[in-house]
């Protein structure tokens, strides 16, 4: 089961659970939902409207070495 979190106010993001690090940050507005989708390695965010869009995210070895 995919965990779906609706944000109450726009936020940047560039890493979801501490160990998810995105290649570019992006931004999610207030009532949206985001997920991540394990069998593609991509956050999922619902824009709403039948809008979907993926972020992909950086290796594991790349995360590690930006921080």
């Amino acid at each position: 089961m995919v965990k779906r979190v609706i944000v109450d106010r726009l936020i940047l993001v560039d890493v979801v659970d501490h160990w998810f690090h995105l290649q570019l940050p992006t931004f999610i507005d207030a009532g949206e939902a985001y997920w991540i989708d394990h069998e593609t390695s991509e956050l999922c965010v619902d824009r709403g409207r039948d809008r979907l869009t993926r972020h992909a995210r950086v290796t594991r070895y790349a995360a590690w070495m930006c921080r």
